[in-house]
Formats: C-alpha cells, sequence, structure tokens
C-alpha cells in the first residue's frame, strides 16, 4: 500500500508548507521586533497578534494535517507493525478522523463470524482506493496499532 516514495514526498510537501508560510510569518515578526526596538508600541502589539493568529491559522488548518499523515506513514513503514489473518467483515461508508488521519473503520474476524468477540477493529486509509473485498473473505493484515498498513489476500 505504502512505499518510500510516499514517505519522502509526504516529507516534501511538509517543508514546501513550511516555506511558503514560514517565510511571512518570519518577515512580520522582523517588523514586530523593528516596532518594538523603536517602542511603536502599537504596531508591536497588533504585530504580535496578527502574527500569533496567522501561526495558529497555518499550523491548524495546514500544516497539521501533513503532519499528521507522515506520522502515520512513518508508524506504518518503520514503526512497530504486526500481522493478523481473519475473515474480512465489513468496512463502513462514512469515514472517521484518528490522530489527525481520516480513515474508513473495518472489521476482521479471527474466529467464529457471528461472534462479535472475535471481531477486530481496524482503520484503513481514506485516501487511498476502497479495495473490492467481499465478507467472509481472508485477507491478512499488517498494521501499526489499528492503522492499516499492507494487506494482502490469505
Amino acid at each position: 500500500m505504502y512505499t518510500e516514495k510516499d514517505y519522502t514526498d509526504i516529507r516534501a510537501q511538509l517543508h514546501r508548507r513550511l516555506m511558503v508560510f514560514g517565510i511571512p510569518a518570519l518577515v512580520a515578526l522582523a517588523g514586530v521586533i523593528v516596532a518594538a526596538c523603536f517602542r511603536i508600541q502599537w504596531l508591536a502589539i497588533g504585530g504580535t497578534l496578527l502574527v500569533g493568529a496567522y501561526a495558529i491559522f497555518c499550523y491548524g488548518l495546514l500544516l497539521y494535517p501533513v503532519i499528521a499523515y507522515g506520522r502515520h506513514l512513518n508508524n506504518v513503514l518503520h514503526g512497530r507493525v504486526r500481522t493478523l489473518t481473519g475473515a474480512f467483515k465489513e468496512m463502513e461508508e462514512g469515514t472517521v478522523i484518528r490522530d489527525g488521519v481520516h480513515y474508513y473503520p473495518m472489521l476482521l474476524n479471527v474466529g467464529n463470524m457471528d461472534s462479535v468477540e472475535d471481531d477486530r477493529l481496524f482503520y484503513f486509509d481514506a485516501n487511498l482506493p476502497r479495495p473490492d473485498w467481499k465478507q467472509g473473505e481472508m485477507l491478512t493484515v499488517t498494521s501499526h496499532d489499528k492503522a492499516v498498513g499492507a494487506w494482502v489476500r490469505a
């Protein structure tokens, strides 16, 4: 599902966004410092508030989703993973947000299909195309925590 190229691409995207949104923030911060040196109090306070609001906006809306997805890829590719084989039970249509990443919740059953105690919850990346699994199909899933990193038909 994922390759090292995916991870390097998301890291490059994060660096591009940091440059695009960080340079104007540094210029504005330099203006605040100059205003403080010349004791232009209203400009220093107003500039500080604007730089702070800009930083919070850029981080929350533009940087955090890329950071969270990069963390997900790092965990799946380089983190501690486990493998589980079970029968595919269902995948929800709606997405959920877990640790800042959008996922489709899915269930694998490792025992009796009618027993809820044998169900295992996993999260499939919503940025990837949904697979065409049929109910009862045997899958081997490699996951970090509950996030699916790779799968094969068993």
